[in-house]
């Protein structure tokens, strides 16, 4: 009997769905800010080399005196990678890493916060915000019923099981047309860690090079990292 042949999906995000901060502060124009909530997922067939190298390279950071006394990676808590938080030096020997790393392809929305659509839209609600963006990203990424999908999205704030399921489910359902009414796409979901999932690190990387992009101005990362990228909405 064939096996059914598994894509692995592992989602996170960059930057916050949040516009109000404590008190129902507007957040907007204030410093610290973010304009833009990112949400991204690589996927991968072979979850178990992607896996493999990402765990060499941080086992090989924490065994070299050049990197293992950086605070960052000194940390009584367990050191996983990180673009926002990682020293440069080990920042670019990750990117060196991931792109010479073979098959993964990364998908990515870029929403742009906007208060008018988030108080109209979204209920002035943060998780509706979130998961509308993450329904996006997934739309058309699911549409082989031979296939078995395994999603895994890392916990942030107040993600839950039950929007993740609905914006999944909203995600498969727009994709009828494309599949056909009576094909069903097998899927399971799981909200992971990052430090317990390090193939979260990629996705990790792929939006820090594109948020340098957009707020800095700076290329170079994205650049590197161009023939990673699938699709960017």
């Amino acid at each position: 009997m064939k096996e059914t042949p598994i894509k692995y999906i592992f989602i996170d995000e960059s930057g916050d769905p949040s516009f109000y901060g404590s008190g129902k502060k507007l957040l907007v124009g204030t410093e610290g800010f973010q304009p833009y909530l990112i949400i991204g997922m690589i996927e991968t067939s072979n979850r178990k080399a992607l896996r493999k190298a990402i765990v060499a390279f941080m086992d090989d950071i924490k065994s070299v005196v050049l990197y293992n006394t950086i605070p960052s990676v000194n940390t009584k808590k367990e050191w996983y990678v990180h673009a926002r938080a990682d020293h440069p030096e080990v920042r670019i020997k990750f990117f060196e890493l991931i792109r010479q790393l073979p098959d993964y392809k990364a998908h990515i929305v870029i929403a742009r916060k906007d208060l008018a659509i988030f108080n109209r839209k979204h209920n002035n609600n943060p998780s509706e915000f979130y998961f509308d963006v993450l329904h996006h990203l997934l739309k058309n990424k699911m549409t082989d019923s031979d296939t078995y999908y395994k999603l895994y999205l890392s916990q942030r704030g107040n993600n839950s099981m039950n929007m993740f399921n609905e914006a999944v489910t909203k995600a498969l359902n727009s994709d009828v047309i494309n599949i056909g009414k009576n094909q069903k796409i097998n899927c399971s979901l799981k909200i992971v860690s990052n430090e317990d999932v390090p193939e979260l690190s990629v996705i990790d990387y792929l939006m820090w090079a594109l948020q340098r992009k957009l707020l800095k101005g700076e290329d170079r990362y994205f650049e590197a990292l161009k023939e990673k990228y699938g699709t960017i909405l």
